[in-house]
């Protein structure tokens, strides 16, 4: 693909993922020549992408390209990995979340009703002796209760950058993310990219604006 040239001639031929890769790398190169031919191949290609209905990528990567000024290049190089780890840790959290909520609601439903002659206080009402293993029982279990409940309200505090975060992406940002990492095993790009029937171009860009969104919103750049 070195040596290819998009003409009039053969761009019906030329893969998508072919256009697109192309038309960016001569938009990079436009910064550093006014090449007559290279305008003249660049204008083709929109053109033809503008009536197939595929410019929308085009204008995705601009806006990508315009976010990415502002991004210091040490840190561009690192916040993809930062803000996959979150991401993880993220989904993580959630399942953890899930959990003691079911564990919540196990012990609530089982917790027996305290008669007038039980006190929560250490011995019993009436004749003032150490609590019943049945007040015992119910003491556990409102510990137990009052122990998840405290996690759930942890784990629920460090879950909320992250769903901040997650309502700046649009449809297809947020489907990418959830398919890629809210798995047990993160997903392969060939395998979403083939699974969502988009062309290479496209996913890239979703995926690389998605993870740009989440940087700025969890503050990594």
């Amino acid at each position: 693909m070195k040596n290819f040239q998009v003409t009039e001639l053969n761009i019906s031929l030329v893969p998508v993922d072919w256009l697109f890769a192309r038309y960016q790398k001569l938009k990079k190169s436009v910064k550093t020549t006014t090449s007559p031919a290279v305008q003249q191949e660049l204008m083709i290609i929109k053109e033809h992408l503008e009536k197939t209905g595929k410019s929308s990528v085009s204008s995705c990567d601009e806006e990508v390209e315009q976010i990415e000024m502002n991004i210091p290049v040490a840190i561009r190089q690192q916040y993809v990995s930062i803000v996959e780890y979150r991401l993880k840790q993220y989904y993580q959290a959630n399942k953890r979340k899930h959990w003691l909520d079911v564990e919540l609601q196990k012990v609530k439903p089982k917790e027996p009703k305290v008669t007038a002659g039980m006190e929560l206080t250490g011995v019993s009402g009436r004749s003032g002796l150490p609590h019943s293993s049945t007040e015992h029982a119910v003491m556990s279990m409102f510990d137990r209760a009052e122990r998840l409940q405290d996690e759930i309200w942890e784990v629920e505090d460090q879950l909320y950058p992250m769903e901040k975060a997650l309502r700046s992406l649009d449809p297809d940002q947020l489907r990418l993310i959830e398919a890629k990492y809210f798995c047990r095993e993160e997903a392969l790009d060939e395998y979403l990219m083939n699974n969502f029937n988009w062309y290479r171009a496209k996913y890239y860009q979703v995926k690389k604006t998605a993870l740009i969104l989440l940087a700025q919103s969890l503050r990594i750049i």
